[in-house]
């Protein structure tokens, strides 16, 4: 039929030179080839889609989007519960396939073809610079890189060096101390306090700078990169459906984002430029000054055209500090404000972490690394909050570098891929209760702590999470010293705070206040034990 249809245009062809009225020919060959097209493109479509992985039916040109009602992870975990642990599904042009089952999940972010980061508008305004949104040969290199300058700076699990990240992280639970003992038990949004001692812990591994919660620096910065978050939340169904950029609500967010990155960009290339003025290659302070080391050393051993795959060196490290900051502070806070709400929703696991932090850290004393083993209790209680309240839901996204096959399906070239750890952390068949907040669920018969395997709070695989001994570190000496030297009460007459989050790049608690309640501990700092003493 193809080739008849084909000798028919051909035929109108020939009659179209020689005859130009010959337009019933036209219109005949039209009916035959377009249905006929129609009919192979429906064909094609149904055959691509038989291979698939199973899930849910869309709409023409917007898929399932119109289907969306509530926040987006709790939709997925539903479509897995309904269509197994490997579905897929259309969002306008996108193919997405979905993982919620923590084995596939594992089995496919082990292999290099699931390793690459979705094509889409932000990606190109970062122009591949960074570590997050990079892929291939520098994605390696950079990752390669900084694993390496982060351990140098004592982030990792145990073993020599760790005492130095333990002292920046302390410093600002120190600080973060102070800052509360002042409020003298009035009503507070803790939040607050915790986004600047956060971000001081990262700002002073990167590049050796602190902020006050009140510099106005400091808040510019941090309302850049939560109206960055936001925006990039607004503008994510355009990367769904192309042609909504072009409207100009997108097209104002859109032209924000490039605003912003721009400001912000100019923060960074500031520290970078300040770095360059002050360097002393004996005395490496940071993870800048290491990036500066690295392009000099490149520079004199002739291979800087192939640094970075030929990108400029001070863009690379703008975005490396951006990277690192937003991955390395917003997750990290977002756990502490959770474990924060649970310690007030709990009071009995409150009152249980701070007779065993008691027991083993004494009344004269911060709680330190060291303590840890023999902080059992204290420990499940954090891993059940990175549990039952997943900051990262949704993991990170990926994409796949070429078509595939995944647990008996096919994934073509070009789907994004996501790892949806909220369901495998509310899997009722993995978790007994998984709704009920039960700290002991992480501890055996011996009391002592046990991970199991379906547990992936910081995700897996070759793109698992390179600040993992960092974040760790933090939850538990933020959370730790924070019980160790107060009593959490939610404000007289004030109701407990919800469970449910907020969506957006992290799923946050609704905003709520607590009171901090000295418990009379005498901690190390003297200035902390004068503010609380007041």
């Amino acid at each position: 039929m193809i080739v008849w249809g084909v000798q028919r245009m051909a035929t109108w062809l020939l009659h179209l030179m020689v005859d130009t009225t010959c337009l019933q020919c036209l219109w005949h060959t039209l009916a035959v080839m377009v249905p006929m097209y129609l009919i192979l493109c429906l064909y094609r479509i149904w055959k691509e889609n038989r291979a698939l992985p199973p899930g849910p039916n869309g709409l023409p040109f917007v898929g399932y989007l119109p289907y969306i009602n509530g926040d987006f992870h709790e939709e997925l975990t539903a479509l897995s519960r309904k269509h197994g642990p490997v579905f897929s599904l259309r969002l306008g042009s996108e193919l997405m396939v979905v993982l919620s089952d923590h084995r596939i999940i594992r089995e496919a972010f082990r292999r290099e073809e699931f390793a690459f980061r979705p094509d889409n508008e932000f990606m190109k305004l970062l122009d591949g610079y960074g570590i997050i949104n990079t892929e291939g040969k520098l994605w390696k290199e950079q990752r390669r890189f900084l694993h390496e300058r982060l351990r140098h700076f004592g982030i990792k699990n145990m073993g020599a060096g760790r005492e130095m990240m333990e002292a920046r992280i302390m410093n600002e639970v120190e600080m973060f101390l102070q800052s509360l003992a002042r409020q003298r038990t009035a009503p507070v949004e803790i939040g607050y306090y915790l986004s600047s001692a956060v971000s001081n812990v990262i700002c002073s591994l990167l590049m050796s700078v602190r902020f006050r919660h009140d510099d106005p620096r400091f808040i510019r910065f941090m309302n850049l990169i939560d109206e960055g978050f936001r925006l990039f939340t607004i503008t994510a169904v355009a990367g769904f459906i192309p042609i909504l950029r072009f409207l100009p609500g997108f097209n104002y967010a859109y032209s924000k984002i490039r605003q912003n990155l721009g400001e912000i960009s100019n923060f960074y290339q500031e520290i970078v430029d300040y770095h360059k003025s002050t360097f002393d290659p004996n005395n490496i302070r940071d993870v800048i000054d290491s990036y500066i080391l690295e392009i000099q050393n490149a520079k004199e051993e002739g291979r800087q055209e192939r640094l970075f795959d030929g990108k400029d060196g001070d863009r690379q490290m703008q975005q490396i500090i951006g990277d690192m900051f937003s991955a390395g502070s917003e997750t990290v806070k977002t756990t502490l404000q959770w474990a924060t709400l649970f310690a007030v929703r709990e009071p009995q696991v409150q009152a249980k972490v701070q007779a065993e932090l008691d027991r083993v850290v004494g009344r004269r004393r911060l709680p330190s690394l060291d303590d840890l083993p023999n902080l059992p209790y204290t420990e499940a209680v954090i891993l059940e909050v990175m549990r039952r309240a997943t900051a990262v839901p949704l993991g990170t996204t990926h994409c796949t570098s070429r078509t595939t096959q995944l647990n008996g399906h096919t994934v073509p070239k070009g789907t994004q891929v996501i790892p949806l750890i909220h369901a495998v952390h509310m899997d009722p068949t993995l978790w007994k209760d998984p709704e009920v907040f039960n700290p002991e669920r992480f501890l055996n018969a011996e009391g002592q702590v046990v991970k199991p395997e379906f547990f992936i709070p910081f995700g897996v695989g070759r793109r698992m999470c390179l600040g993992d001994a960092l974040a760790r570190a933090e939850l538990f000496l933020f959370f730790s010293s924070l019980l160790h030297v107060f009593s959490l009460q939610v404000p007289e007459g004030a109701e407990l705070p919800g469970l449910r989050g907020q969506a957006g790049v992290t799923v946050s608690p609704e905003n709520f206040k607590v009171c901090a309640v000295p418990r009379q501990i005498e901690v190390l700092s003297l200035e902390t034990e004068a503010a609380i003493g007041g």
